[in-house]
């Protein structure tokens, strides 16, 4: 963590429009502290830890995205800006409108094993296979724990609907990720409510995608405003 805020460096320039300065006004919180950032002469992305998330509304996702497209000549800015539950998933959606890859540093939010870091790639590479359901992010467990329910949007793909958990260690300040498969809404469901009760059953990979297949990849796509939990 940081106790950095934004500076979107935006002294002399003016709205392109009302919305934008609205939007500016929500993400200058000093609520919001950088966990990465990039630049180039017009444009800046951001991944941020709002620190008033967890006294919010439960569950709610704690990261936002934020991207800022200043026109020098015009002296003008654009500001796009979303809740997402995952770093890899606010990588992602960063990356879709032109940041590179690693804005957030590994040292800095650092994956436990190979199988994180190789899942969190993907999620960064391929963020338009899925829609984001639902997410729910609980500090209140002797781990922290984030789950997000994704569906295809490729009705051909298999499985459906995907859960992707990731699990904190405080101690030794790594996280790890995984993936299970569903084929129903109600499987996904189910398993979310036995989280819920903190008696989930081990989460089932996907099976690996053949080759020549159209992928069914992890997704970002902006959430719901509002977290929700199925079932409660």
């Amino acid at each position: 963590m940081t106790d950095e805020s934004p500076d979107y460096e935006l002294d002399g320039f003016e709205p392109a429009a009302p919305c934008h300065q609205d939007l500016l006004d929500r993400v200058e919180s000093p609520v919001y502290k950088v966990l990465g950032q990039y630049r180039t002469w017009t444009d800046a992305y951001f991944v941020l830890y709002d620190e008033g998330a967890p006294w919010g509304i439960p569950g709610a996702p704690q990261l936002r995205a934020v991207h800022v497209a200043r026109d020098l000549r015009a002296r003008t800015f654009k500001i796009d800006a979303t809740e997402l539950p995952l770093v890899s998933m606010a990588e992602s959606w960063l990356i879709a409108r032109g940041c590179p890859n690693g804005v957030v540093d590994p040292a800095r939010y650092r994956p436990a094993d190979a199988i994180t870091r190789a899942l969190e790639a993907r999620v960064r590479r391929d963020g338009d296979n899925f829609a984001l359901l639902a997410s729910y992010s609980d500090d209140e467990r002797d781990s922290p724990e984030t789950v997000a329910m994704l569906r295809s949007l490729d009705p051909q793909a298999r499985p459906e609907f995907r859960i992707l958990l990731e699990r904190v260690d405080m101690i030794a300040g790594t996280h790890t990720l995984r993936e299970g498969g569903f084929t129903t809404y109600e499987q996904a469901v189910e398993w979310w409510k036995a989280w819920i009760n903190e008696e989930p059953p081990p989460l089932r990979p996907p099976a690996p995608v053949v080759a020549g297949a159209a992928a069914t990849v992890v997704p970002v796509v902006p959430p719901p405003t509002v977290s929700w939990s199925p079932g409660r």
